[in-house]
């Protein structure tokens, strides 16, 4: 399994749930498993709450680094090696998405039982 870590702004002309459908929904185009959201950490306080998402984002692609599935900088490098301790660590730091009312999953996997 391949873990994407990165950061979500929500803008004002989107809620949670139909911002995160649609950075599913672009995800999942690239995608031929389908994608799922194993967490999400809001950042909703504060003076500068992106600024704070995208600092926590940079510290665990640097504590990940030994999951790295492309070289840092390059196309793809939010993308990482699934480990028992990167599971551990996104459950620790992240809420179910469930719990904030948005969809795991988007995709519909076709039927595959030939007639």
């Amino acid at each position: 399994m391949a873990v994407k870590i990165g950061v979500l702004a929500i803008t004002s002309q989107f809620t949670l749930e139909s911002a995160v459908r649609r950075r599913l929904a672009q995800i999942q185009t690239s995608n031929h498993e389908p994608v799922q959201v194993l967490g999400l950490k809001p950042f909703e306080s504060g003076n500068f709450p992106t600024r704070e998402a995208e600092v926590l984002e940079r510290q665990l692609h640097i504590e990940f680094a030994h999951l790295a599935r492309f070289k840092p900088g390059t196309k793809g490098s939010e993308w990482f090696h699934s480990s028992p301790q990167l599971l551990q660590r996104i459950a620790k730091l992240s809420v179910p998405p469930e719990q904030l009312n948005v969809p795991r999953c988007i995709a519909v996997v076709a039927s595959t039982q030939k007639n």
